[in-house]
């Protein structure tokens, strides 16, 4: 019997004041583990605890670094635009120590939305935090439903990003209010939108390490369902 590869993901952390007493709790959408199973693979969810990562990398067989829908620039941290006022403090300093140890350690790695632009920061890249109010036209980018199609993501020719999806361009969902512009000097840049914005990175010298601004989990081609594909592939060799 084959073993299914085991894939660690990173859950999103929200106080809860009416609870009782009030306190914190763990949550992913389910979207993301479901899209794991159809590609073959079994999840974890993976606590914000950095002293734990080399316990956790030594356990699974590549990470799901997901999205949340939070500005979650930290002060000394990353390089971004300050322009508004840090969330999720603790999630973002353990992702980003997660990343890291991951490259290191060349584990399969899909980073989605706010997990890419992690991944861009941590390689050297910069953030724009407030798209809408830097350009008009970037408007489009936050107020559309994830189940929705919103523009086409263009594939740079012979990156990781083009053998795993099959496609030179495809459409895609939309919901981020932060952006990138420029891959940092640790990665290279393997989808643009139309409208200038970096769609997707990837980190040279490794098995596998990818990262969307878009959410693929959400299965909405038969691209993305090729891209969970490879990425649990690549997490078993």
């Amino acid at each position: 019997m084959n073993k299914r590869p085991l894939i660690g993901v990173t859950p999103d952390i929200e106080f809860q004041p009416d609870g009782n007493p009030p306190r914190d709790f763990y949550s992913v959408d389910e979207r993301n583990i479901a899209a794991l199973r159809e590609a073959g693979a079994s999840a974890v969810l993976l606590p914000h605890e950095v002293g734990d990562i080399d316990t956790y990398l030594d356990l699974v067989d590549g990470l799901l670094v997901t999205g949340g829908g939070y500005q979650f620039q930290v002060p000394g941290l990353f390089r971004h635009d300050g322009s508004e006022p840090p969330e999720k403090e603790r999630r973002t300093r353990f992702e980003a120590a997660l990343l890291r140890r991951a490259i290191e350690r060349d584990r399969a790695v899909l980073a989605v939305c706010g997990g890419f632009q992690t991944l861009n920061m941590v390689t050297g890249g910069e953030l724009v935090v407030a798209l809408a109010e830097s350009r008009a036209e970037w408007s489009r980018h936050r107020g559309a439903s994830y189940t929705q199609t919103v523009h086409p993501v263009h594939v740079v020719q012979g990156t990781r990003l083009a053998a795993a999806t099959g496609a030179s361009s495809f459409e895609v969902n939309t919901r981020h209010r932060q952006g990138v512009l420029a891959a940092g000097p640790g990665a290279l840049v393997s989808a643009w939108s139309d409208d200038g914005l970096v769609e997707a990175i990837e980190v040279p010298g490794q098995r596998f390490c990818i990262g969307t601004q878009w959410h693929p989990e959400f299965l909405l081609s038969q691209a993305e369902r090729r891209l969970l594909g490879a990425f649990v592939q690549a997490s078993q060799s």
